[in-house]
């Protein structure tokens, strides 16, 4: 979860931006500064904004095993406003987050290959962040829910 952006503050990016570090116990990449203390963490999505990460990605993303990408608050929308549309399926914002990803890694592959995401929680219970996080993300992705006239009273008045 890149949040602002990994070259910000205000991220929870810990396999893409952490180091490795003891946390609860385990051996794991987290957002520690010099001294080891846990850093502030941010992410639109609450279930991603954390300091660390499970020790099986931790061994994952050091065997080379697994890939990980850092998505920020806004792509995360990107994915979740995406799959919404085209699917109908409400993501759930961490989901949201590997939508947006796959969508990038999709259109470098061929038409042959396939990709599998998947989407767990639901993104019922993430309607209200989303709303609540549009207007100071939306203008950067191009989604904006106002209504600044009245929608009855377009050219296509005749339609009503």
């Amino acid at each position: 979860a890149a949040g602002d952006g990994i070259d910000t503050d205000k991220h929870s990016a810990t396999i893409s931006a952490g180091t490795l570090g003891v946390f609860h116990g385990a051996k794991t990449y987290l957002l520690q500064d010099k001294k080891g203390q846990i850093m502030e963490t941010h992410s639109v999505s609450a279930g991603l904004d954390y300091p660390g990460v499970g020790p099986e990605h931790a061994w994952l993303r050091a065997t080379g095993r697994g890939e990980y990408y850092a998505v920020t608050d806004a792509q995360a929308l990107e994915g979740f406003r995406t799959l919404a549309e085209l699917e109908g399926i409400i993501p759930a914002l961490e989901s949201s987050h590997a939508v947006y990803q796959a969508m990038q890694t999709a259109a470098a592959m061929s038409p042959d290959q396939q990709i599998v995401i998947c989407v767990s929680g639901r993104g019922d219970k993430d309607v209200n962040t989303v709303a609540e996080t549009l207007p100071k993300l939306g203008p950067q992705i191009g989604w904006d829910l106002r209504f600044e006239a009245d929608p009855t009273k377009t050219q296509h008045e005749s339609y009503f």
